[in-house]
């Protein structure tokens, strides 16, 4: 068996690949910068600033594995991917505690105000205008989505002493002990802080939109570290510069790196990180060694873990 391994993600340390993908003669691991084309490339480890659907399939007629180097996989055409006869995975549960500690981190420093006080104090005003701290227990902290780091998240909140109510139209009742489950309405009718966690698919892309905004209380706070696309970003931009939210904490970006001219960096009360939830020195490095274990049981003929595509019509045999 010969071919070529690809690792996509400039972020990818490319001895965590080969730690996972061990020793298999005549694969050659490598790092790309652009989707590959042509034969002989038998696994792309993709991240998810790169789309793989029909188009890019039709390149690669050798492809037997297509891995997320991440937990998100909207990226992924998971239908045209099985009928290319190969596998798609993703890294899931691998930045679950990193993600929920942000989560709640960015939930904390907007209702104390820790990076609006520290910009004040800066400019010279000693005061706590026009910032005031609220008290972390006893405010409501809502959750939508309610998978791993969901719950992770209302936990934590929990913890401190928040009410914390959850949206989940996948569940019937919540997994987590304090926590009540409830339609979406009814959570941001009295949100102090909105935290969302659920995947981008077409019917949560846009959920958050102006008539969702508006109908959450003046002065609540909104904190992204899913998607940027489930938000209507004009509209938000439009109710922090309106002064009906309080404020917002960024992890996601409609276009990452952002220009020069995003216009987050104008709003108000606004903390942006750059997509850094998922870090740590531990969670740095497991989605490639993941992804590199599912290369190597995808060539050995071995299911691999974590599977969201399956190839059409095709079992795995005893090897490659």
């Amino acid at each position: 068996m010969t071919g070529r391994v690809v690792l996509l993600d400039p972020a990818g340390a490319l001895d965590a690949v080969a730690e996972g993908l061990g020793e298999l003669p005549g694969i050659v691991l490598e790092r790309g910068h652009e989707l590959p084309a042509g034969p002989g490339v038998m696994s792309v480890l993709v991240p998810p600033e790169i789309p793989v659907g029909a188009a890019e399939l039709a390149r690669l007629p050798d492809v037997r594995l297509v891995a997320a180097t991440a937990t998100g996989f909207d990226h992924l055409d998971l239908e045209a991917i099985a009928a290319a006869k190969a596998w798609a995975t993703h890294c899931a549960g691998y930045c679950d505690d990193e993600v929920a500690d942000h989560a709640i981190a960015l939930a904390v420093n907007l209702l104390r105000g820790v990076s609006a006080l520290d910009g004040t104090a800066r400019a010279g005003r000693w005061e706590l205008e026009p910032v005031l701290p609220r008290r972390i227990a006893g405010s409501v902290l809502g959750v939508v989505g309610l998978g791993r780091i969901g719950r992770q998240v209302a936990q934590r909140g929990v913890t401190l002493g928040m009410r914390v109510r959850a949206h989940d139209p996948m569940l019937e009742s919540s997994p987590v002990s304090g926590v009540e489950l409830v339609s979406l309405e009814d959570l941001i009718a009295e949100v102090d802080v909105l935290t969302l966690h659920c995947v981008l698919t077409p019917q949560t892309r846009g959920m958050l939109d102006a008539a969702v905004l508006a109908a959450m209380p003046r002065g609540a706070y909104l904190v992204n570290c899913a998607r940027a696309a489930l938000v209507d970003h004009a509209a938000l931009g439009e109710a922090l510069n309106s002064g009906h939210l309080g404020g917002c904490g960024l992890d996601v970006l409609p276009v990452e790196p952002p220009g020069g001219d995003e216009p987050a960096f104008t709003w108000p009360r606004t903390i942006i990180n750059p997509h850094a939830a998922y870090y740590s020195e531990h969670s740095a490095r497991v989605p490639y060694r993941q992804a590199g274990e599912a290369t190597a049981a995808v060539l050995s003929g071995r299911e691999p873990r974590d599977v969201l595509a399956r190839p059409v019509g095709a079992e795995p045999g005893p090897g490659l």
